[in-house]
């Protein structure tokens, strides 16, 4: 092996680990602002199931939702927030990359990300109906003419 060779491949190899690593940081962000958003618009729409409470909806939903398809990455921590009629839902997660320590271009902290999904309940079932009705009784009063 040739001195070329010899210091070349060491920092192939690192950043090829490197590459690795940051591909398993954007699936991760990516899967969970994704999945944060879901839960979100879920707790946003439902009722009935938790009493109206949407952070214990959130809560139900989270395991089925965030599920084994976090590789790379640890699985996420989730924390909900209502304000009114606003579901924001948050989550967080890192990378798992234990190779190469603190070896060349690899962060000393790792890689942390967060996602938030936000979702306002707009009870558009209820609004639809009450255009619906007007409506109908603007149709009644010209029907009487």
């Amino acid at each position: 092996m040739t001195l070329e060779a010899s210091l070349i491949m060491p920092m192939v190899i690192c950043v090829f680990v490197i590459i690795m690593s940051f591909t398993y940081y954007l699936y991760g962000r990516c899967i969970l602002s994704q999945d944060t958003y879901i839960l979100a618009f879920r707790a946003s729409i439902g009722r009935g199931e938790a009493g109206d409470n949407k952070a214990s909806i959130v809560a139900s939903k989270t395991d089925d939702k965030l599920g084994k398809k976090y590789f790379g990455t640890t699985k996420p921590t989730i924390k909900t927030e209502v304000k009114g009629k606003e579901v924001i839902v948050r989550g967080y997660a890192n990378v798992r990359s234990r190779a190469m320590g603190r070896y060349f271009l690899k962060p000393k902290t790792g890689w942390d990300f967060m996602a938030a999904g936000r979702a306002k309940d707009l009870d558009c079932i209820r609004h639809i109906r009450k255009i619906k009705r007007y409506k109908d009784i603007g149709t009644g009063l010209l029907d009487r003419r």
